[in-house]
């Protein structure tokens, strides 16, 4: 007799057993809403790398006499440059914005009417050009493609030109 009341013991718990494997091989719906929200995840994670990473990925060190100047909504920053007259300057612009920008798409402009300079630089793209100034003063750089154009405060710059 003891040993009968063993055996039903044992076979309860294997069903105990059973009925909780059963349970957790069943698919909960918050199990289903916790895989959908990774996936989702893992798809904007992916695309965020896909957009950003021409702007993050690093870029090769500016050499002597170049300046890197970033732009985006925000401005140019550095919005200060300094330059000597009758000197190369070489300026490497880097577009921080995406085509998605509705203002502009993205494009943005490095234009001076007192240095005769007048770049435009597509989403997420880098451009490097070089001129000599040639008469020292402090001349206004401006963005007239998006952003509200020349009125806009941020999208300004000053080249200071030094004899």
């Amino acid at each position: 007799m003891p040993q009968r009341a063993a055996n039903r013991q044992r076979d309860r718990e294997n069903a105990r057993d059973l009925r909780h494997k059963r349970r957790v091989a069943k698919s909960s719906p918050g199990s289903k809403r916790l895989v959908a929200f990774g996936a989702l995840a893992l798809v904007v994670l992916a695309l965020a790398g896909y957009f950003l990473w021409p702007v993050l990925k690093p870029k090769a060190s500016a050499g002597p006499g170049t300046v890197v100047v970033q732009m985006s909504m925000s401005g140019f920053d550095p919005n200060r440059i300094e330059a000597r007259a009758g000197q190369p300057i070489t300026v490497r612009l880097v577009n921080m914005d995406s085509q998605f920008h509705t203002d502009g798409g993205g494009w943005h402009q490095f234009a001076s009417d007192g240095l005769a300079v007048d770049v435009k630089v597509p989403p997420l793209k880098t451009q490097e050009f070089t001129f000599t100034p040639d008469k020292s003063g402090e001349f206004e750089v401006y963005c007239d493609v998006c952003c509200g154009g020349r009125e806009n405060p941020y999208m300004v710059a000053t080249i200071v030109v030094k004899s």
